[in-house]
């Protein structure tokens, strides 16, 4: 029996011996980085891996999308540096949870692919990292980001931070609000990048909504209340079993209320936006119910102030048919507005949205998002689909933080009835139409804004000692480039309330006169309020237009 233990203790012991010889031989033979001229073909090969040829790659959706962010004129990639024997910490928990356990030896290294837009060599990079960074700063502004490359078959885009395009937030420029800033580590030095992590779905491990969920996370994670997790966390998070309750390893995909789940476990609650746009056939039959574009563009608009991504399930074209899909959406572009004269219905700010951006996990990140109709999109699904079918929005999840109790659809109910008191206070004054902006914000942003506003010394020392909850919903009323009103609500109470909390008059000339309109026809404008409340909230409006 000693003889056996020994025997299988010495085997064992040659084991580790060859292993760790094989270990130390690939080290030897493999460069630690190799940087090469950025072309097409380069960033194949750097994508590819033992499991995954360049050949393999060139076939991915996410090349085709990588070649084209990469290589536009925004990013100007010049140079790749390929950082082996990388721990991504990611891949390690998903490697732990499921590849560590196969037949097949999968190594829990990756590799690590940077991007710059400026071109040098591997003796001129290595003269870079021992200089003092103060002192080659220069150098780090062309670095672009980085994707992690996993170590198994077809699905290698792990975690993967790029640099986005120009973003700001003025009109006619694109405004990625559900961005964060990024620490990369390289060699010694610092990089801080502002961009939103992506990566490919991991068939085994997630589907797209986990995909979508792991994107969010990594911006609402730096608020304490959230918890970063890896996708198969995540995954776990939702349920016990997959939707067709079958084992939740492989993973098949996980419906609304397991998006829903994963998101509550992870410190946070979902507003579920509903499809509002019936589509009929040429007969007049209906057919489906899809999310409209005004009604997106709302919503997009509304939550974006408090920079939490927001998850769109997609209808997307597949061959001949069509199959849902998850998204994470980060960004917009909004046009300059127009100013036009008054019109029956209401009109909203949020129309001027022009495009928006989204990590697609079967595609790349910032994907590009246009308006075809009032409910179609063009998606890089639809544009690379061979008769171009237009895509569809079934449903928006909205992460909020679990203080936030008024939805926006609260607020929009208010709004109409404001629209409409003041909409007959101007008849036949104001030759622009009113125009509503609603978001939800920190009351600390907001204080800042009226701060730096226009406004009497006086109205804004009232305000900014104002006592208010962290997140309140501002209503702002336009006419043409002129604000004119400032509406705000208490985002913790309870929608059956009065929940108003202040009024910001622009133009004090304006004040009495209103007033006076409220005192002299309260009982013609007060049911335009179509709520329970609607005397309370008639008495806001005089109280505070004192």
């Amino acid at each position: 029996m000693k003889q056996k233990e020994g025997k299988k203790r010495f085997l064992n012991l040659k084991k580790s011996i060859k292993k760790i010889l094989e270990w130390l031989f690939n080290c030897k033979r493999k460069k630690q980085l190799e940087i090469l001229p950025y072309s097409d073909i380069e960033l194949s090969k750097a994508l590819s891996n033992k499991y995954t040829s360049s050949e393999v790659i060139l076939e991915k959706n996410h090349f085709v999308y990588l070649k084209n962010y990469l290589g536009s004129a925004d990013m100007g990639t010049q140079t790749i540096l390929i950082e082996e024997n990388y721990i991504s910490k990611d891949f390690l928990h998903d490697y732990a949870m499921y590849y560590s356990f196969c037949f097949e030896d999968y190594p829990k290294f990756c590799k690590r692919i940077h991007f710059f837009s400026n071109k040098f060599n591997e003796k001129e990079f290595k003269e870079i990292l021992l200089q003092k960074e103060i002192n080659c700063k220069d150098f780090w502004e062309h670095y672009l980001g980085f994707i992690v490359v996993k170590p198994i078959p077809i699905t290698v885009i792990g975690y993967t931070v790029l640099k986005t395009y120009s973003n700001s937030v003025n009109f006619n420029d694109r405004n990625f609000w559900g961005v964060r800033q990024y620490k990369v580590h390289l060699f010694g030095n610092e990089i801080e990048l502002t961009s939103l992590a992506f990566q490919e779905q991991d068939s085994v491990l997630s589907a797209c909504a986990t995909t979508a969920i792991w994107s969010m996370l990594n911006k609402a994670s730096i608020d304490f209340h959230t918890i970063m997790k890896s996708p198969s966390q995540i995954t776990k998070d939702a349920d016990n079993t997959s939707p067709d309750g079958s084992r939740l390893f492989p993973n098949k995909g996980l419906n609304l209320l397991q998006i829903c789940q994963a998101i509550l476990n992870s410190g946070l609650v979902s507003e579920i936006k509903q499809p509002d746009y019936d589509i009929f056939d040429s007969n007049n039959n209906w057919i489906s119910k899809f999310v409209s574009n005004k009604y997106l563009k709302k919503i997009l608009n509304a939550y974006s102030p408090i920079g939490i991504p927001i998850i769109l399930i997609i209808n997307v074209p597949n061959g001949n048919s069509y199959g849902l899909h998850a998204i994470t959406i980060s960004g917009f572009k909004k046009n300059q507005p127009v100013a036009f004269p008054p019109k029956s219905e209401v009109s909203w700010l949020s129309d001027n949205i022009e495009k928006i951006y989204a990590h697609d996990d079967q595609w790349g990140p910032f994907a590009r998002i246009n308006f075809i109709d009032e409910v179609s999109l063009s998606t890089p699904w639809t544009l690379f689909h061979p008769t171009e079918m237009p895509t569809y929005a079934t449903n928006i999840v909205v992460p909020v933080y679990p203080k936030i109790r008024i939805s926006y659809e609260d607020i929009e109910y208010i709004v109409l009835g404001l629209d409409a008191i003041l909409s007959l206070f101007f008849a036949k004054t104001i030759a622009f139409d009113l125009v509503w902006d609603i978001k939800i914000n920190y009351s600390e942003d907001v204080k800042t804004s009226i701060k730096n506003s226009s406004l009497e010394n006086t109205d804004k020392i009232n305000y900014l000692t104002k006592s208010l909850p962290k997140y309140i919903w501002v209503a702002s009323c336009y006419v043409g480039e002129n604000k004119v009103f400032e509406f705000t609500f208490d985002a913790t109470d309870v929608s059956s309330g009065m929940i108003g909390k202040g009024i910001i008059c622009y133009f004090p000339d304006i004040k009495p006169l209103l007033s006076k309109f409220l005192n002299s026809n309260r009982t013609i404008l007060q049911p335009l309020f179509n709520h329970s409340a609607k005397s309370i909230y008639y008495d806001f409006l005089i109280e505070h237009l004192k």
